[in-house]
């Protein structure tokens, strides 16, 4: 994003941030395992890597952790980069304020706050290096579209035709692209009819889908991971390049 979408954005759900650390164990440290697969296969540099989006460093401090590789991080955040730098990472506000070019830049869960994300993915493609790669996880399907939404400044949910498109006006060519949770998914479309009118999820609703239902829903994404899912997980690169 640019300098004015950074200077624009201050997230509401910082205190969800919090929670979702402490209560979606499993499900967070899945998320970058996917993210840990993509660097590795690929056999990037150690020192060449950027987290987008990083709200208060959840996912950054668990591929710190795994890999002894400390991301680069970018927050718009006021908040959230104070929490970042009290954690100990090199933290900017914009990815315009970032020298360099990575290997390797992923981003969960933030596409979907900005208002023009070709624009987002674009300059993302400007900081990779030739062969880089982009790892991104966002929600998907409007169907389940909640007041949290709502409350913490969603756009959109994506569809995959949607991703792609936004990926491809942006000069990215998908590698790998999928729904994933799908039980999560069903659960979604129940709870926005039965759960509660704020959105908001329990603590303990939280910690049994992380324990329990999450492992089951994994299973089930062997078999609809082409279909349907509660989010989207995609790995691209810039066009024309041929690592």
């Amino acid at each position: 994003m640019d300098n004015s979408q950074a200077n624009s954005i201050a997230y509401t759900g910082a205190n969800l941030l919090i929670d979702n650390e402490k209560n979606l164990k499993n499900y967070n440290n899945w998320i970058v395992r996917k993210f840990i697969r993509c660097f590795r296969k690929n056999k990037f540099n150690e020192n060449s890597v950027l987290d987008f989006g990083a709200g208060v460093g959840t996912l950054s401090t668990i591929f710190w952790k795994k890999t002894g590789i400390k991301p680069v991080v970018v927050e718009p955040d006021l908040q959230q980069r104070e929490t970042l730098l009290a954690r100990k990472f090199n933290t900017y506000k914009c990815i315009g304020d970032v020298e360099g070019q990575f290997d390797m830049v992923y981003t969960s869960n933030v596409l979907e706050h900005i208002k023009d994300d070709v624009a987002a993915l674009s300059e993302i493609k400007n900081k990779l290096n030739p062969g880089g790669r982009l790892a991104i996880f966002v929600p998907a399907f409007e169907i389940i579209w909640t007041s949290m939404d709502d409350k913490v400044g969603h756009y959109r949910r994506y569809t995959i035709p949607m991703l792609r498109a936004s990926l491809d006006k942006a000069g990215f060519e998908v590698e790998e692209i999928s729904y994933r949770d799908s039980l999560g998914f069903i659960m979604a479309i129940a709870f926005k009819f039965i759960g509660n009118k704020s959105g908001e999820p329990s603590r303990f609703s939280l910690v049994l889908f992380d324990r329990i239902i999450f492992p089951v829903s994994l299973a089930l994404d062997l078999v609809a991971k082409h279909i349907f899912g509660k989010n989207i997980l995609a790995i691209a690169k810039p066009k024309n390049i041929n690592p």
